[in-house]
């Protein structure tokens, strides 16, 4: 049985599609009658529409992934510049932050989001993990923990250099020698894209 209620004055619309065998299969019809407030009779009847399938939802021109959506800004600024850029989107009271990384399928997803719209040489990005506050001591800035890495084989070095501070922001760059998809330490105040990444409406 389907029930409608199609607004204040109007009729309520009733209708009940039955399968019926000896008609090979053919919809029949019960309908019912129903009168409205204002005293027209109202006869008709209602498709029943399955039940919606619940979906992760991300803003337009954000893509979703494993309950997170994603968005590749190709606009090349610095670490800081990008951390608040992201900052300005939101969904509902969560803002976005760059990009926090825990699997090789997400180092995988977040990577390819980036070179499979830009042809040629491969784009280094900024990604939300840094060493600011400690040296050495690597956090997201979405408070995320820090239980994935895939650094190059020679990173992080920047505490071997004769000023440690010049390298705590990290990216994911390409290498003619490195491993694809790898990560390195780098200036925060030099400039690349980056990706911002923001729970989506399903998440909770």
């Amino acid at each position: 049985m389907t029930v409608a209620t199609l607004g204040t004055g109007l009729a309520v619309v009733e209708a009940d599609l039955l399968l019926d065998p000896k008609t090979e299969n053919k919809w029949t019809q019960r309908l019912f009658q129903v009168r409205n407030s204002i005293s027209h009779q109202c006869l008709c009847f209602l498709l029943a529409l399955p039940e919606p399938i619940l979906s992760y939802s991300c803003p337009l021109f954000w893509t979703e992934y494993e309950g997170y959506c994603y968005r590749y800004f190709p606009i090349n600024k610095t670490w800081a510049e990008a951390d608040l850029y992201c900052a300005e989107f939101s969904i509902g009271l969560k803002s976005a932050k760059l990009a926090s990384i825990h699997s090789w399928e997400e180092n995988v997803f977040v990577y390819d989001l980036v070179n499979s719209r830009v042809p040629g040489i491969p784009t280094d990005i900024w990604t939300g993990l840094n060493d600011l506050r400690q040296e050495s001591n690597f956090e997201w800035t979405d408070g995320s923990s820090y239980d994935y890495n895939y650094w190059d084989g020679s990173q992080p070095d920047d505490g071997i250099h004769s000023k440690p501070e010049d390298e705590d922001c990290v990216q994911i760059w390409y290498r003619y020698s490195s491993a694809l998809r790898s990560w390195n330490d780098n200036s925060c105040n030099r400039e690349f894209p980056f990706v911002c990444k923001i729970p989506s409406l399903a998440a909770d």
